[in-house]
């Protein structure tokens, strides 16, 4: 009898022991003591199980004040604590001015159906994330991040760029650094003057465009083209090398100078018209 009296006593202690030791030391995933909110999680709870207590939800005895900077957010049993503002201080329920996001439960997530899209971009399939709108070459719909099929472009973040590395070039232009470009046959590119004065190419042909890209040495301009300089001129005076040098009254001098003097076309057919008449006379 006494023996089972010990018995019955000791297994008490150790229900008592036990019961003391999971209240003393029983807590939730956070470290939360059980019986105590949490620290961590505003408006939680550690509750349920003595031996595996578990986060719950309980307002009334951790109210969403507790935490700086955290409303309650519904009634009852589904109410919950919801950060006020989100880090670029949009409100909570609100889309932020970085569409296409919004401030739930202060955190920014992307919701393009009820925030819209940036400027260049469209609500994605998905309905959640925006997506760039095509690009368009003359008509031709460019998928983002596609070659445009009329080669030399890439769509870019809703852009064409000049991509010749990855989209090739069409017949009749060739590579220059990601350009396409119409190349004359001395290499040089469309539009611009050749080495060789006054060429210039266009549209792949070297053609004369001396106003444009100047001429050689000792050539001048005449048009579209460069000639050398004209000597003589009727009713002129043209002087090659050496000027006439002028004595103390004013007066030209004596000159090395090489002088041409041409008559007026009109002088010389009337000159020879008086010969010829009084030769018949």
């Amino acid at each position: 009898m006494r023996f089972s009296l010990f018995l019955l006593s000791f297994s008490l202690l150790a229900v008592f022991a036990g019961l003391s030791f999971a209240i003393t030391t029983g807590s939730c995933a956070d470290g939360t003591p059980y019986g105590k909110c949490s620290t961590k999680f505003p408006g939680q709870y550690c509750t349920g199980n003595i031996n595996a207590p578990t986060l719950g939800t309980l307002l009334t005895t951790c109210p969403c004040s507790q935490f700086p900077g955290y409303v309650q957010q519904g009634d009852g049993d589904a109410a919950s604590c919801i950060a006020a503002k989100c880090s670029d201080g949009t409100e909570s329920g609100a889309c932020s001015s970085t569409k296409p996001k919004k401030c739930v439960n202060g955190v920014l997530v992307d919701n393009s159906t009820g925030c819209g899209c940036p400027a260049g971009k469209r609500v994605a399939a998905d309905g959640i994330f925006c997506e760039f709108i095509p690009c368009n070459d003359t008509g031709v719909s460019v998928p983002e991040g596609t070659c445009s099929p009329k080669k030399g472009k890439k769509c870019v973040n809703g852009a064409l760029v000049d991509k010749a590395s990855e989209c090739g070039c069409s017949a009749g232009k060739t590579k220059v650094g990601e350009t396409c470009a119409i190349v004359c046959s001395d290499g040089t590119e469309d539009g611009k003057c050749s080495a060789t004065k006054p060429k210039k190419c266009t549209n792949g042909y070297l053609l004369d465009d001396a106003p444009t890209c100047g001429c050689p040495e000792g050539l001048s301009p005449v048009g579209k083209q460069c000639s050398a300089p004209v000597l003589g001129g009727l009713g002129g005076v043209d002087t090659l090398g050496g000027s006439p040098s002028e004595n103390e009254s004013g007066t030209a001098g004596a000159s090395n100078a090489l002088s041409c003097c041409c008559l007026p076309i009109a002088l010389i057919g009337l000159a020879g018209g008086f010969a010829f008449f009084r030769k018949r006379k």
